[in-house]
């Protein structure tokens, strides 16, 4: 074998041994990742591809108005390559079933694929968590971020100013009832929020076809100005209805919660019932 060859022969090793490697990683992946859901840390963007360098900024432009949209992928495709890393498919959210406690997924809206552009070929398993770890919550609460979330693009409440006010202090438009007098002279004490402009969310073609029918369950942040800030989908129904009552509560209007007499942001869980008469 003359010098030539074994070059040849050398290089063609090395490129099956990278692509083999490549794939143990790749399967890996696969099978730590595929079929899960993954919260993105960044909103979504218009269009079906996004993309994400190594470092994990989105190489996507970020929409300067209106509303930023949260919340996870589960994953049908991965695949590697030398320059990218790219996972496919659709947004989707959970539930618990109540009659079996089996977990449940909802899928929404057309699929996606999820493009990071690598500086180099990735080495090992660790390499490749760690880049996607600057992408996706893969620690900690990442349970919580796969929570489907509506953030308003001005939305810069900080999370320690925004007060937390129980369900049942959610007032309807129309119920003029006051807080007890204690409670109204009682200094430090967040009077909530009243609703002045509450539309009922369209039932969906689907759920309507199905029958289907119950309540979907969101968490609202309302800022100093009476706007929904924020809407984050807690407890899923699918069949479209939960798209709906998201859309439907981004109309919604209120008189500010009150704190010594000066507005303020707060956060509170309203049911939006869906119910077949």
């Amino acid at each position: 074998m003359n010098r030539k060859t074994s070059v040849l022969f050398l290089a063609v090793f090395l490129v099956q041994a990278a692509a083999a490697h490549a794939d143990s990683i790749k399967d890996a992946l696969s099978h730590k990742y595929k079929h899960h859901i993954l919260a993105l840390r960044s909103p979504f963007t218009a269009g079906k591809d996004q993309k994400f360098d190594s470092a994990g900024h989105s190489l996507n432009a970020t929409p300067s108005s209106g509303w930023l949209l949260y919340g996870g992928i589960y994953v049908e495709k991965l695949n590697l390559s030398s320059d990218t890393l790219r996972l496919e498919g659709h947004r989707a959210a959970y539930y618990i079933d109540k009659k079996n406690g089996k977990l449940i997924h909802v899928i929404y809206d057309k699929a996606r694929r999820i493009e990071i552009h690598l500086d180099q070929p990735l080495n090992s398993l660790d390499d490749a968590q760690t880049i996607l770890n600057r992408v996706f919550f893969l620690e900690g609460d990442a349970a919580e971020h796969i929570k489907p979330e509506f953030r308003r693009s001005d939305d810069n409440t900080p999370d320690d100013q925004i007060f937390h006010v129980p369900k049942h202090a959610f007032r309807p438009p129309g119920d003029n009832a006051l807080e007890p007098a204690a409670d109204r002279d009682k200094e430090g004490i967040v009077l909530p929020p009243r609703a002045t402009y509450t539309p009922e969310p369209e039932f969906s073609e689907q759920a309507r076809h199905a029958k289907y029918q119950g309540t979907v369950v969101l968490g609202i942040v309302i800022d100093k100005a009476g706007r929904i800030s924020r809407i984050r989908l807690e407890r899923a129904l699918g069949m479209g209805l939960d798209e709906n009552a998201m859309e439907g509560v981004k109309r919604w209007r209120f008189t500010p919660a009150t704190r010594n007499g000066e507005p303020v942001a707060v956060a509170i869980s309203i049911e939006v019932s869906f119910n077949l008469y």
